[in-house]
């Protein structure tokens, strides 16, 4: 990195000093940056996986409630198909034992 420095600082320093402070500068601002950007990225994550926690438990709860619906529905379906299924046969029922009889009443005249 290009710094420039003062030409009073490097007077009072020298040049071999100011190329060493130059170089401390750059390797603390280089090891500050690394620091930021570790605890950024460490922030980032933790709510990262804060979040996907999240919405994992949410879709979990959603799918939880929609297959209860269904299930729901199910069961009333299934309780409704066996109502009319009994009515059906019991009309078949009722519909053979009165071709029976008419058909019976018939041989015995």
């Amino acid at each position: 990195m290009a710094c420039r420095t003062p030409a009073a600082l490097r007077k009072v320093l020298g040049d071999d000093a100011t190329f060493g402070l130059i170089e401390l500068l750059d390797a603390e601002r280089k090891d500050w940056s690394d620091q930021v950007l570790s605890v950024a990225t460490d922030r980032f994550e933790r709510r990262l996986t804060e979040e996907v926690s999240a919405l994992r438990l949410d879709l979990s709860r959603e799918l939880h409630e929609g297959l209860s619906f269904v299930r729901q529905e199910i069961a009333t379906t299934r309780v409704d198909m066996l109502k009319w299924s009994f009515v059906f046969w019991i009309g078949q029922v009722a519909a053979m034992a009165a071709l029976m009889a008419f058909m019976l009443r018939g041989v015995t005249h």
